[in-house]
């Protein structure tokens, strides 16, 4: 029994047990007076102190040792006392709500609590295990065989409470009410927490997918007078999908007649939900007996219905949180605004998370709504739809999330497949600006307002990845505009400096020609050659920055060697490369940005810093990649230099980008020393 969490808090309530006591008593007070209201205050505390304490003994060793020498030690009292299971049962919860209020309280931090709450509902299942079998052979051997009906009750309760898995625990039970009549189908509604309403959870005994799903799209609501549960209470009736409103007329006569029943589950007074028995026995009608032994089983089984759909509700919660943090974080690590990447997972996610069978994005485009993205079937038969006249140009134009129950009737032939049954339109806005839409479709059972919700926050990540990638492509055209700026000023101060000074070289030259002076021609004519050249290393330069072909083909290390070869060593410059640890491919946009840093580095080196000599050094350690660009050239004051001098803005503004650590060291005379550190995903980096 996985017990970590259990442990840590077993050991700090072991220390403070008077009050878990007092909290135990006082929910034994109100929910069991009947048992303990006219017993001894000190006798209350004592006998809640002791099953307190032996449950945190369990959870601090990881077993049921201690609690089950204090079930056999007290259960014949409580057999004696007249106490039936359920109340034993009830006892048993009780004291897990102590401990989850004491839980609420010692775990601040969200993330524990819901571990302490899965490893406390799985200890607790292991509970009502064991205190169902040992509680129920006893009580079996008490009351022989003449108490079969009470024997089926507790069967029911041993076979609800062994599944972990909230849907399997209310699988189980559909199909032990199903069971207790001939041709028996049952179907389970819960109370939808938000909305108040009864929605179909689980079933048993409905043959045919047509009748299954007609089932799934059945809807009760409270406060309505359209069917009446066998203790009077009445419910509204309604239909999510066209298949169930053929249930309009057949259900209220079936449960009139007596071969259908709704009866009530409650927990201590508090509405858990509804089962719906039914037969498929020509002249069945549910006589008293059927009906006080399906009434019995709710009774016994109540509060592992409301813990199941608690869990139920609490799984869909995280499946939901962990959908949309997954979409959350593939749109935080993709800054390039490759959006189509995150709008597939959110149509992926948002199908799954409802249990729709298709999924597709709109995005507004001009005066149509185009069909940008899709996911599983059916595809949309059209892919562009003007928005004056379709029906989804209405439905986006109205900007109001909207359920569509029969799309077949509903929406135009031409503006739909043939395979779409029902449909849920939620739009895309941001602000009061409206971008698109966003469509599930085909769930089973149809959609409703818990598919309403979490379809809406999926729309607002679509959102976020469509402001994401407008954001990018507005940044990348700012990129681009500031390159040509560096290129033209590199032109300027380079190559086109030059042609202008061997313009002026050649015509001093031509005029010393002329008037005789060969010597002082000769002079210029090698000046004018090393300008050429120059010039020549230059534009070789700047040529190999616009693209160079090595880096995609051959990576970081690749590229930088190209670069040495067709520049600093054609130049005369000595130029070393050195490589440490095993050379791997990093994303090509840090490739980019990390050969962008060594070149201008490099340049530098080159132009400014009269390095005789200059070293690369390329280190892939364990989680990240070290560039280092050493040079012995003239060196400079990193207090006096300007704040964009020597290109260091732009390498500054590339390692931001990519989050890397930066570090520049140089003194006048002593040569420069430039390292970048990029991490590796998955690990942390410093601050530059």
């Amino acid at each position: 029994m996985k017990n970590d969490k259990l442990k840590e808090i077993g050991e700090f309530l072991l220390n403070d047990m008077d009050s878990v006591s007092e909290n135990f008593v006082a929910l034994l007070l109100k929910h069991q007076p009947r048992w303990y209201g006219n017993v001894d205050h000190d006798e209350r505390k004592r006998m809640a102190g002791s099953g307190a304490f032996m449950t945190l003994e369990c959870f601090t060793r990881g077993d049921l040792g201690p609690m089950k020498s204090y079930f056999n030690s007290c259960a014949s009292i409580k057999l004696d006392r007249g106490m039936g299971i359920r109340d034993v049962v009830e006892g048993t919860m009780l004291g897990k709500r102590t401990f989850i209020s004491a839980g609420r309280s010692f775990y601040t931090d969200h993330d524990e609590y819901i571990a302490f709450l899965e490893e406390l509902e799985a200890f607790y299942v292991e509970v009502i295990i064991l205190t169902t079998d040992r509680y129920s052979g006893m009580l079996l051997s008490r009351l022989n065989a003449e108490h079969v009906r009470n024997k089926l009750l507790l069967e029911a309760s041993r076979t609800v409470t062994s599944a972990l898995d909230p849907d399997e625990v209310l699988s189980k039970l559909a199909e032990v009410l199903a069971g207790t009549v001939a041709g028996g189908c049952c179907t389970i509604f819960l109370v939808n927490p938000e909305s108040g309403g009864l929605a179909p959870c689980a079933g048993f005994g409905y043959g045919s997918k047509e009748c299954q799903s007609a089932l799934q799209g059945l809807r009760l609501c409270p406060s309505g007078s359209t069917l009446s549960s066998v203790d009077g209470k009445s419910y509204g009736f309604c239909s999510s999908n066209r298949a169930s409103s053929s249930f309009a007329d057949i259900l209220p006569e079936a449960v009139r007649s007596g071969s259908a029943s709704l009866f009530h589950i409650t927990n201590s007074d508090r509405m858990v939900g509804v089962a719906l028995v039914s037969s498929d026995q020509p002249g069945f009608t549910f006589d008293e007996a059927t009906t006080e032994l399906i009434g019995g089983i709710l009774n016994t089984v109540a509060v592992a219905i409301e813990s199941a759909a608690a869990a139920r509700q609490t799984k869909r919660q995280l499946m939901e949180s962990e959908s949309l943090r997954r979409v959350a974080n593939v749109l935080l690590q993709s800054p390039e605004g490759k959006n189509g990447s995150v709008l597939s997972l959110i149509t992926d996610e948002a199908r799954a998370i409802v249990n729709g069978m298709g999924s597709a994005l709109m995005l507004l485009e001009g005066d149509s709504l185009h069909c940008v993205c899709s996911s599983g079937s059916p595809k949309c038969p059209m892919e562009y739809y003007p928005v004056e006249t379709t029906y989804y140009g209405s439905a986006f134009q109205a900007g109001e999330t909207t359920i569509v129950r029969d799309a077949q009737s509903e929406i135009p032939e031409a503006e739909r497949s043939d395979e779409v049954h029902t449909l849920m339109i939620v739009p895309l806005l941001e602000g009061n600006k409206k971008l698109g839409l966003l469509m599930i479709s085909n769930k089973s059972g149809g959609f409703d307002h818990a598919d309403m919700r979490i379809m809406e926050m999926f729309a607002a990540q679509a959102v976020l990845a469509l402001r994401n990638r407008r954001m990018f492509e507005q940044s990348e055209k700012l990129v681009v505009q500031g390159e040509r700026q560096r290129l033209a000023r590199e032109l300027h101060d380079s190559v086109t400096q030059a042609l202008y000074a061997i313009t002026f070289c050649s015509d001093a030259a031509a005029r010393s020609l002329e008037s005789g002076k060969e010597s002082s021609a000769i002079e210029q004519l090698k000046a004018l050659q090393g300008m050429a050249q120059q010039g020549m290393r230059d534009m070789r330069s700047l040529i190999f920055d616009l693209h160079p072909p090595e880096l995609e083909s051959e990576g970081l290390v690749g590229a930088i060697q190209a670069r040495l070869n067709s520049v600093e060593i054609r130049s005369g410059l000595g130029a070393d490369l050195f490589v440490e640890g095993d050379e791997r491919r990093l994303p090509l946009r840090v490739e980019e940005e990390l050969f962008r840093i060594a070149i201008e580095a490099l340049n530098n080196s080159t132009k400014h810093s009269k390095a005789e000599s200059v070293t690369v050094k390329v280190d892939f350690a364990e989680g990240e990649t070290i560039v280092q660009i050493i040079d012995d050239g003239q060196g400079f004051d990193l207090a006096t230099l300007p704040t964009g001098g020597m290109g260091l803005r732009g390498i500054r503004e590339r390692a931001e980008r990519i989050s890397a650590d930066l570090d520049i060291s140089s003194e006048p005379e002593n040569g420069t020393v430039l390292t970048v550190k990029v991490f590796d995903e998955g690990h942390g980096g410093g601050d530059e």
